[in-house]
């Protein structure tokens, strides 16, 4: 069946069901079609020109879907208690994933026919709240229909979705519970307990309960979680290349040596290292010497500083791993570990060229270039790092920034430490020769922003910590004027220092602001320290009005700036709407807490409160906010 004969099929089947409700809604009662105003003075009022009646008919006689849709979300407009028109409006919103008009179109929905709301649109409309954090709502609404309907597996499900997103994870597996008892085997049920082992990273039950329902469930490739699995083991297994064995078969050794792999986790290794060799033995001959799960046990091995086994199981994958950059790097890491040096740089330099001439054409393997880049910084030659930041701008878009990447590469060591020091070794390289793309202006300004960044930290936790790191930026400060580099983020640097200084310093203050404001801006740290300088010395409305050198910033670092000069200006219209924009991309992208820490390098904890207080924000997004801070303060 077409769409379009489905969606005429929905509308038919419902209208002509013998069972009809006919559902009213009090004339002081809330509009339904989402306008938030009475009904009485809202659709109360439509006067429709086509009754009910011809809207059917025309709805037979239609022949383009598109022209379908219009005339139902028309009718809705015109009958807002008709569900006839409502529920097929549902369907196709949500086939196309259209969620902000299925959310409308089932928000409507549930006012009218509240608990007779068919469970098939409860869930989607749960989770879907749940997406958008209305908790209480969508908590609400399961809560009536567990009233009115009973217990299901489907509403149970939603039920548990909502304290999930709340992260009750007691609740949740209380509700498992529950709907287990209704039918362990029913699968919508087995994908979400799943999905929620998974959530949980518990693996080794994961694959167990996989295991367990494979012959059911491995047509459901659609399925998220399923499809995750059987990538996972596909991939831990190399199962293209071992097609002699079953993915079954892979998942029951998956499940013993993950097992095992926990099992070391929650050992003491440094009382128990015998007992973790024998537990690696039993399941280091399982996998396919080819696989992915081979170089996982050969960590493992690292991990529990079994060098002398390490050695032994490599030399029995050795043959099928050698140009495996994953796992050279592995050799690399037990040389380095155990202070050989030279053997260390022989094996994670093979491994970076090995990526580098990959057949598809496409660098992949970002550690192995971070691991390979730490040791250049710790131990290499200029000549070493002139050399590889010449191979690495290959491997990235010319469009990008290749000193913001080099760094990036350095994000999950001991960040500080290998940041300053890679920044100073190219300082050390460009005074012997040029680096095509970095220029010595792009690394001073990097060493500003790491320590005056670092100077944010320290000034909200430890004021005697923020004056030794004074010193740094004034020392670079000096050394800056003296190569007589043109930056704005000099001037910057300076304005920050003349919070330290004795005096009037009104006068220097407004010279500095004025350095910055007439500098040329050619990059993305002079936007920002132009952007920084306005937000903390200066009026920012600039900022708001005329958004200045956008083109060096991303959407959502201009949003942020933006926002907090709305609350500086106290301007909390505009902040309301930049601030609701900006929690909801957060939430998505899970950097919550680190949205909220950011507004306190511009704000105290209870300047922000009282913004919070006039932005008229719900209870829940201001007791969090008091949450990160205690964290952060602890």
């Amino acid at each position: 069946m077409n769409n379009l004969n489905m969606i005429k099929d929905l509308v038919k089947k419902d209208n002509n069901q013998q069972s009809k409700i006919s559902y009213s809604i009090g004339r002081n009662e809330k509009c339904p079609c989402g306008s938030g105003k009475k009904f009485k003075k809202c659709c109360a009022l439509n006067n429709p020109q086509l009754s009910r009646e011809d809207y059917f008919q025309k709805i037979k006689e239609i022949k383009e879907e598109e022209k379908l849709i219009d005339l139902l979300k028309e009718a809705v407009e015109n009958y807002p208690l008709e569900q006839s028109f409502i529920l097929p409006l549902i369907v196709y919103s949500l086939q196309h994933s259209n969620y902000q008009t299925a959310i409308k179109y089932l928000k409507h929905a549930w006012q009218l026919m509240g608990t007779d709301l068919d469970e098939a649109f409860i869930s989607p409309l749960i989770n879907i709240m749940v997406d958008k954090g209305e908790l209480e709502k969508a908590e609400a609404i399961i809560r009536d229909s567990l009233a009115a309907k009973g217990e299901s597996i489907p509403l149970l499900i939603a039920q548990a979705e909502v304290y999930k997103a709340d992260e009750k994870m007691q609740r949740v597996n209380e509700i498992i519970d529950r709907a287990m008892q209704l039918d362990a085997d029913n699968l919508q049920l087995i994908v979400f307990r799943l999905e929620t082992l998974m959530d949980f990273d518990d693996v080794v039950s994961s694959l167990a309960l996989y295991e367990k329902y494979y012959e059911q469930l491995k047509d459901y490739k659609q399925m998220r979680v399923i499809g995750f699995l059987d990538d996972f083991i596909e991939k831990r297994f190399n199962l293209k290349e071992n097609q002699e064995l079953g993915e079954k078969e892979a998942l029951k050794a998956a499940q013993k040596i993950f097992a095992v792999f926990e099992e070391v986790d929650n050992l003491n290794l440094k009382t128990s290292e015998s007992r973790a060799k024998e537990l690696l033995e039993k399941i280091k001959d399982l996998p396919p010497k080819n696989s992915q799960i081979v170089l996982d046990i050969l960590a493992y091995y690292l991990t529990a500083e079994l060098y002398d086994e390490f050695e032994d199981y490599a030399q029995v994958v050795n043959k099928v791993q050698k140009d495996n950059p994953n796992y050279l790097r592995l050799l690399f890491l037990k040389f380095y570990n155990q202070g050989e040096l030279k053997k260390a740089y022989q094996y994670i330099s093979q491994a970076f060229e090995l990526e580098k001439a990959r057949k598809d054409g496409h660098f992949h393997n970002w550690q192995v270039a971070a691991d390979y880049l730490q040791f250049i910084v710790d131990y290499g030659s200029s000549k070493d790092l002139k050399n590889f930041i010449a191979d690495f701008a290959v491997l990235i878009a010319e469009d990008k920034d290749l000193l913001s990447h080099l760094m990036l590469l350095l994000e999950n060591n001991n960040s500080k430490q290998y940041k300053d020091k890679l920044l100073n070794k190219i300082l050390a390289v460009l005074e012997e020769s040029e680096i095509k793309n970095i220029e010595q202006k792009d690394v001073y300004n990097k060493l500003f922003f790491t320590k005056l960044l670092e100077l944010d930290i320290r000034e909200r936790v430890n004021k005697k910590a923020a004056k030794n790191k004074l010193k740094e930026i004034e020392e670079l400060s000096r050394t800056v004027t003296e190569e007589e580099v043109n930056t704005p983020v000099l001037s910057y640097a300076k304005l920050r220092l003349l919070k330290y200084q004795a005096g009037d310093l009104k006068e220097e203050q407004e010279k500095l602001i004025a350095a910055v404001k007439n500098s040329k801006v050619e990059s993305y740290y002079d936007a920002i320290a132009y952007y920084e300088t306005m937000l903390r010395f200066a009026d920012p409305a600039p900022i708001l009005t005329e958004i200045p050198y956008s083109k060096y910033l991303d959407d959502q670092q201009l949003e942020f700036y933006r926002l907090t000069a709305a609350l500086n200006l106290s301007y909390y219209e505009i902040a309301s709407e930049i601030f609701y924009k900006q929690f909801l991309d957060k939430i998505q992208q899970n950097e919550l807490a680190s949205f909220f820490i950011s507004l306190l390098r511009y704000f105290d904890k209870e300047e922000i409160l009282e913004h919070l207080d006039k932005l008229k924000l719900n209870e829940e997004i201001v007791n969090y906010f008091i949450e990160m801070m205690n964290i952060k303060n602890n």
